[in-house]
């Protein structure tokens, strides 16, 4: 694979995160403000992904009562969104490796046969409790499960968000 191909998907990959970072944000910011009285909103704007989940999760846990959903459907909205959350951080992890790595061209008779990502920070194996550090070739198929996951969290966030602009009662 074209080591161009490869940098394109890293950038693809980063960039729809951040656009399901945004559908998060959106997601508080319509609990915050459903009117839309402040804009651009100043709320939430400052707050690490990590942050900003858990802020959002609970302004979404508090919102769920007063959309009149029946008892079912706001459980199953309750208990997916912090079941989404726990794959959101799983993705914002590895989100993390690829930021924070190195990349290192493997090259052999003046050409690059690959790419090497290799996350600079010592990880201790909790069980042998060996140094190494995460490291992984990249392929054109190395970023398929992580944006099959990203296209799978944002169709459940966009639909909680849908469903706070059809069910969630506006202050008048």
């Amino acid at each position: 694979m074209d080591q161009s191909q490869i940098y394109q998907r890293i950038g693809e990959f980063v960039v729809a995160f951040q656009w399901l970072e945004n559908k998060i944000r959106e997601i508080g910011w319509f609990i915050l403000d459903p009117d839309r009285n402040e804009w651009p909103p100043k709320q939430l704007r400052n707050e690490s992904t990590e942050r900003l989940f858990t802020k959002v999760e609970s302004l979404f846990q508090q919102a769920l009562p007063k959309c009149g959903l029946d008892r079912e459907h706001e459980e199953s909205l309750r208990t997916s969104f912090t079941e989404y959350g726990v794959r959101f951080h799983a993705l914002r992890r590895a989100r993390n490796k690829i930021l924070h790595s190195a990349f290192i061209e493997l090259k052999a008779g003046g050409e690059i046969h690959g790419i090497l990502r290799s996350n600079p920070q010592i990880t201790i194996d909790p069980e042998t409790g060996e140094s190494f550090f995460h490291q992984e070739l990249l392929t054109d198929d190395s970023f398929n499960a992580e944006m099959a996951e990203i296209a799978d969290l944002a169709m459940f966030f966009n639909r909680c968000y849908i469903q706070l602009i059809a069910r969630f009662p506006r202050p008048r």
